[in-house]
């Protein structure tokens, strides 16, 4: 029992460590999902100028209803949002490389479960980077450009 509690502690201590990040970084964290239900006073100093006008559009308010996080923050000025839109990198890839990490190994486990043997490295390599791209193939086009070089008899 006592050799399991070391182990423990250390794990304790290390999930403490991780939260304390994420308290040190509490208002960015809010800040970025809703930037419209936060009090500029709260926001870090230099979000403060560009968090007001932000709040103040309507057209701004609407597109981050409308829009996925990721859209709304790409659509905004450069030049009038660059805080922010430096802000919302920050954000995404503190988050984002965490979402792909998960994914990618998701993926990985289902295709090695389901097919097995049959799988080689180079096999799994393909469909990782299938599954974990953001490109979406124009298979119209493909079906249209095979069939130009292929007629049928």
């Amino acid at each position: 029992m006592r050799r399991y509690a070391a182990d423990i502690s250390s794990l304790a201590e290390e999930f403490q460590q991780r939260f304390r990040d994420f308290a040190a970084i509490e208002q960015e964290i809010t800040l970025f999902p809703s930037p419209f239900s936060v009090d500029p006073d709260d926001a870090p100093d230099h979000l403060q100028l560009e968090l007001i006008e932000l709040q103040c559009g309507a057209e701004c308010r609407s597109r981050h209803q409308q829009l996925p996080l990721v859209n709304f923050y790409r659509q905004l000025d450069k030049g009038r949002f660059q805080e922010i839109r430096t802000f919302a990198k920050k954000m995404l890839s503190l988050f984002g490389s965490t979402y792909l990490c998960e994914k990618t190994f998701s993926v990985m486990n289902i295709n090695k479960n389901r097919l097995r043997t049959r799988l080689s490295d180079s096999h799994l390599r393909d469909i990782l980077r299938i599954k974990t791209t953001v490109f979406e193939p124009d298979l119209a086009y493909l079906l249209q450009s095979r069939s130009q070089y292929h007629p049928s008899h």
